[in-house]
C-alpha cells in the first residue's frame, strides 16, 4: 500500500542549470494525466510528477504534507493543477526559500462552487457521472479518443471514498490568507472553454495577487492535457523570464 506521495522523475537533457518543475495532479491524484505535459517539458527543464496515495481518503492537510515530503531538496517551481491548486499555494506560502515560483492551472483559491453545496458531496462521486457528461465537462470538444480513454481509465480505478473525500475538500477549502503570504512569482493558466472553473476564481486570485501573470488558452478544464505543448512553452517562458 502507498504510504506517501510518490515522485516520478522525468529526465531532462542539458537542463542541469534550470530549476525543476514539480507537477501536482488534479483530483485523480495519479499524475498519469500529466504524462504528456511532463514529456513535453522534460527537454526544456527537469520535471517531477507527484502522485498521491489512492488506497485511502486523505484530506488537503495530509496531502499537502505528503507533497512537501516529495519535493526535491533544492529550489524548485511548483505547479498545482485544479484540485492541487490549494496545495501548491500552501507549499509556496510555507516554503518561501525553496519554492521560487508557483504555477496555478485551471484552479482556485477557495471553493469554485457555492458553500451550500458542500454537504452534497458526501452523497455523490465523480465516478457516477455519465461518461459523456464527464467528457463534456473535462475535455469539451478538445478530447482525442486516446485522451478520453485515459480519463475514464484513470478515474474508474479510484476508490469512491477517495474521490468523495477530495470533492468535499474542494467545496470547503479557502486558501485566500495563504495566497496572500506567497512572495514568489505566480503564473495562472486559464482555459477559455473551462466549464468547471469560473472566471470568478481567477478574479479572486488577482484581487489578492495582482502581479499574477495570466496566460489564457482556447482550452477546456483539462488544458494541460489537451494543450500540453502550448502549456509547456508558457511555463518555460515564464520561468526563463524570472531567471529560474
Amino acid at each position: 500500500m502507498d504510504t506517501a506521495a510518490r515522485p516520478r522523475y522525468v529526465k531532462a537533457m542539458s537542463t542541469a542549470s534550470k530549476l525543476p518543475i514539480i507537477l501536482l495532479p488534479g483530483m485523480d491524484g495519479t499524475g498519469d494525466l500529466l504524462a504528456k505535459l511532463a514529456d513535453t517539458l522534460s527537454p526544456l527543464r527537469p520535471v517531477q510528477v507527484v502522485a498521491y496515495p489512492s488506497h485511502k481518503p486523505l484530506d488537503y492537510a495530509a496531502l499537502t504534507t505528503l507533497a512537501a515530503q516529495a519535493l526535491p531538496e533544492g529550489p524548485c517551481v511548483v505547479l498545482g493543477e485544479s484540485f492541487s491548486g490549494p496545495i501548491a499555494i500552501e507549499l509556496a506560502a510555507t516554503r518561501q526559500k525553496q519554492i521560487r515560483a508557483v504555477i496555478l492551472a485551471a484552479t482556485f483559491v477557495r471553493s469554485p462552487l457555492p458553500a451550500a453545496l458542500a454537504h452534497l458531496a458526501r452523497y455523490a462521486s465523480p465516478r457516477w457521472m455519465p461518461r459523456k457528461a464527464k467528457e463534456a465537462l473535462m475535455l469539451g470538444k478538445f478530447g482525442t479518443p486516446q485522451l478520453r480513454m485515459l480519463l475514464h481509465s484513470v478515474t474508474s480505478k479510484l476508490p469512491p471514498d477517495v474521490l468523495m473525500q477530495r470533492a468535499v475538500d474542494v467545496l470547503r477549502v479557502d486558501k485566500r490568507d495563504r495566497l496572500g503570504a506567497v512572495a514568489c512569482p505566480i503564473l495562472y493558466l486559464q482555459g477559455s472553454a473551462d466549464r468547471i472553473i469560473r472566471r470568478k476564481c481567477l478574479r479572486e486570485i488577482m484581487a489578492i495577487q495582482p502581479a499574477t501573470t495570466v496566460r489564457t488558452f482556447n482550452a477546456p478544464h483539462m488544458l494541460l492535457e489537451t494543450h500540453a505543448r502550448d502549456a509547456a512553452q508558457a511555463i518555460n517562458a515564464f520561468c526563463v523570464a524570472h531567471g529560474l
